[in-house]
């Protein structure tokens, strides 16, 4: 780690429509790039990196980690993110960390919030055919604290799906909010609210503070090991299986 006692961590968030890059020395945020939204990931993904590092005067070897966001999220996407990870670590030993887009979706909402949010943050993301990939988190007393295991797994949710696995509840935060607001926030001072002040997706500087905290507690693996987390089947497997969800 040279002359310095905090890791330097590169973060790459590509599971949704604005891929980020961010640059990290331990918790310090050294840099952060976003494309345009509609922009596609393959085009501007390594150009960001090259600028990030380059701005920074950071090289490959520099590095301690790669931290990246695993899914659930768009295929395409996913791959395009983790091959990318994968060829930059090519030849290096550098150790890499997945990272849950959901929960890199709520500590963003965290830490964009001025106040933390009271009970479960529920991140969602739009995972089209009227459904959202979600989550759900005990929302912690502020925005550099862990949001720990979530009480809600990660899936793939309708409004009334989302309603029955969270009956008491929550926040909802991110684009998903959209697609499952006008059911479960019909009745006003009912359990569900949604949060407009927080980021619709999340950002690759909460990827790589949860990849460092991650690789604190021995979670890093060789990034050639790392595989997307889909959650949902791809649309030509749904129809050969007839099945929804990967097996978990």
């Amino acid at each position: 780690m040279g002359s310095h006692d905090e890791p330097l961590c590169l973060a790459l968030e590509t599971a949704t429509a604005t891929a980020s890059v961010a640059l990290l020395r331990g918790s310090a945020e050294l840099g952060l790039l976003r494309g345009s939204e509609g922009q596609h990931h393959c085009e501007t993904l390594l150009p960001m990196i090259d600028e990030l590092l380059g701005a920074e005067g950071v090289r490959l070897d520099d590095l301690d980690l790669f931290a990246v966001s695993i899914g659930p999220g768009a295929f395409t996407s996913l791959r395009i993110g983790l091959a990318t990870l994968k060829g930059l670590a090519f030849g290096g030993d550098q150790p890499a960390v997945a990272v849950s887009t959901l929960e890199a979706l709520a500590l963003s909402a965290c830490r964009a919030l001025p106040e933390p949010p009271v009970g479960y943050l529920v991140p969602v993301l739009d995972a089209r055919r009227g459904e959202v990939y979600a989550a759900a988190y005990e929302a912690p007393a502020g925005s550099a604290a862990g949001l720990g295991e979530p009480v809600m797994p990660a899936s793939v949710y309708a409004a009334a799906e989302l309603a029955q696995a969270l009956p008491q509840g929550g926040c909802l935060v991110g684009e998903g909010a959209a697609v499952v607001a006008p059911e479960l926030l019909a009745q006003p001072g009912g359990p569900w609210r949604s949060e407009s002040r927080a980021p619709e997706v999340p950002d690759a500087v909460a990827v790589g503070l949860l990849g460092l905290a991650h690789f604190a507690s021995g979670q890093a693996r060789p990034a050639g090991e790392l595989v997307p987390r889909y959650v949902r089947r791809a649309e030509a497997e749904v129809t050969r299986t007839a099945e929804r969800l990967e097996a978990t």
